[in-house]
């Protein structure tokens, strides 16, 4: 039952992580379908997650996606300004979108790292280990009269 509980406290905890990402994505996001995403997302983490480690891989790789597509949305509104944008625009778009770069490649990296903590240690043997530490022992033979 504790466990059920800190499993449920994480899926609200991403979910809301997620939604605050996406209304600030977004920038006007209507709050009953904040809620409602909010509480759906909460939902199916609760739901569909084994463990709190999946509910934080799939948030942070949400976050990730969320963080590549405000940069998107900043490269496609530099396209609105016109046919050549004055420098004092470009210079405030610029940073915006490397920011956003720049933290999408790190939540998504982060998600990985999470990922693969979750997965379990993979024990590689590079070459196989032989069975006796002895050479073969060569085969005599003998001439029949």
């Amino acid at each position: 039952m504790n466990n059920n509980l800190w499993l449920q406290v994480n899926a609200v905890l991403g979910s809301l992580a997620v939604t605050v990402g996406l209304w600030l994505l977004i920038g006007a996001l209507p709050i009953p379908i904040g809620i409602a995403m909010g509480i759906g997302l909460a939902i199916l983490l609760a739901w569909k997650c084994p463990s709190i480690g999946y509910i934080w891989a799939i948030c942070t790789l949400l976050l990730g996606v969320e963080s590549m597509a405000w940069a998107m949305m900043q490269v496609t509104d530099l396209q609105k300004l016109g046919r050549e944008p004055t420098m004092e625009e470009m210079e405030n778009i610029f940073p915006a979108v490397i920011l956003g770069l720049f933290s999408g490649v790190f939540w998504m990296t982060f998600a990985y790292g999470i990922y693969k903590r979750i997965q379990g240690p993979i024990i590689h043997h590079p070459f196989p280990v032989p069975a006796s530490s002895s050479p073969p022992k060569k085969k005599s033979k003998k001439k029949k009269k």
